[in-house]
């Protein structure tokens, strides 16, 4: 019963992440076939759509710089979502088996420990939030803009006049009076008829924020990972701080000896090291996941800025747009370079915290795992994008300046 009760808390502790994980069918949603694989099938044939269809847009000859930016940069978002999306699905039982362990850290704190993890999960869910709100907002703007702006004349097209656009329906368009409708993300076929149009209008709001539920899915896991894990790192600093006040004999009772109190504080180190292995252990296991997942996103975060900045600058009516999209790849950036670098410094603090204790005080056998806990300390977890590109704040830094200097040279050619 009491396991349950504790599986319930930690489920609405990140309730937000893994309804997410739940909607693109990382984490099944139910039992049989339908239950596990329906919504991770629904979420990789929207983003392959959207895969093809911005590829064949992009391999179309186009003069306006500005407009092969445009593509371009969704090109890079959704192939790169998609991309994200599939390596985690492929580790979506390791993905599953992590919470699990998360569930079983959480599972063995104190009411006090709870509250330390619990404030950083409550971060984790205000970025998940922020970013969601963002998605949203990005598309929603998206769609409503092209909805109001049906001002295009077939007349404006030289080629128009002598081309006709072939219809969803089989039909074509000549007359250069007709205005032309156009969908919000790029379509393999010219739509304009009702009620082809509306429906296919409709299709497209809903497949595109299904792969913005998927992609914030993916990008907000492996900060999560991270964040649960600096909050145990937390757990072992507190407790590690604490030995010297908790094992006295003094506050052991009056029959309490010396033996007893270091047998029991001997007990504490055993767990203290055990469970900072075991966190290790699981660091280790992000690091093998995501290490891909966050270099997709450093490359194409880093063009992105560069590319929507260009079309920031040069096109004022969307602008609102444009800033949102621009802030939704910032907060990708910073969701691969905080939590890891915030993961390093709560990683190495474990041995300064074991080196502040009276540790030269101690017998033996208290000593052997102490110094353990201050040598492995000395080397801090460090996450990284490709097994090669450190993340840090430095590497955050880094990337907003070559997205500046990308961004002068594109602006330069325009």
């Amino acid at each position: 019963m009491k396991g349950r009760k504790e599986g319930g808390d930690f489920a609405r502790l990140i309730g937000l992440n893994l309804d997410l994980l739940r909607l693109c069918g990382v984490i099944p949603c139910g039992t049989g076939f339908f239950g596990r694989n329906a919504l991770g099938c629904v979420a990789f044939g929207c983003l392959t759509i959207y895969s093809i269809s911005y590829t064949y847009q992009l391999i179309r000859p186009m003069d306006n710089l500005e407009t092969i930016s445009e593509m371009f940069t969704m090109f890079l978002a959704i192939v790169g979502g998609q991309a994200r999306f599939s390596i985690l699905s492929a580790f979506r039982a390791t993905c599953q088996r992590m919470l699990k362990v998360c569930q079983f850290f959480w599972s063995t704190l104190k009411p006090q420990e709870k509250e330390i993890v619990e404030s950083y999960a409550k971060i984790m869910k205000l970025l998940t939030r922020c970013y969601l709100a963002t998605c949203a907002f990005t598309i929603l703007s998206t769609c409503a803009f092209t909805m109001f702006d049906q001002t295009k004349y077939l007349h404006d097209s030289p080629e128009s006049v002598t081309s006709p656009r072939s219809m969803l329906d089989g039909s074509s368009i000549v007359d250069n009076d007709t205005t032309i409708r156009r969908l919000p993300y790029p379509f393999f076929f010219e739509v304009q008829r009702t009620p082809w149009y509306e429906l296919t209008y409709v299709l497209q709001l809903l497949t595109i924020l299904n792969v913005g539920l998927a992609c914030v899915a993916v990008d907000t896991t492996g900060p999560l990972l991270i964040l649960l894990s600096c909050g145990h790192f937390d757990v072992i600093r507190s407790r590690i701080e604490r030995l010297d006040a908790i094992d006295q004999p003094s506050s052991m009772g009056p029959f309490s000896t010396r033996e007893t109190s270091s047998s029991v504080q001997t007990r504490n180190l055993r767990v203290l090291l055990i469970r900072h292995g075991m966190l290790l252990e699981f660091c280790n296991e992000i690091e093998r996941i995501m290490n891909v997942i966050f270099l997709t996103q450093l490359l194409g975060s880093t063009y992105n800025i560069s590319l929507v900045g260009f079309k920031l600058i040069g096109d004022n009516r969307n602008k609102y747009m444009h800033t949102s999209q621009l802030l939704i790849i910032v907060i990708q950036l910073f969701l691969c370079n905080w939590p890891a670098d915030l993961l390093s410094s709560k990683s190495e603090s474990i041995g300064r915290a074991a080196y502040t204790i009276p540790w030269h005080w101690y017998p033996r056998c208290l000593r052997k795992p102490t110094n353990m806990l201050m040598v492995r300390g000395q080397k801090p977890v460090r996450l990284t994008a490709g097994k090669f590109v450190g993340l840090s704040l430095e590497t955050f830094a880094s990337m907003i300046s070559t997205a500046l200097s990308f961004f002068t040279v594109i602006r330069s050619m325009n």
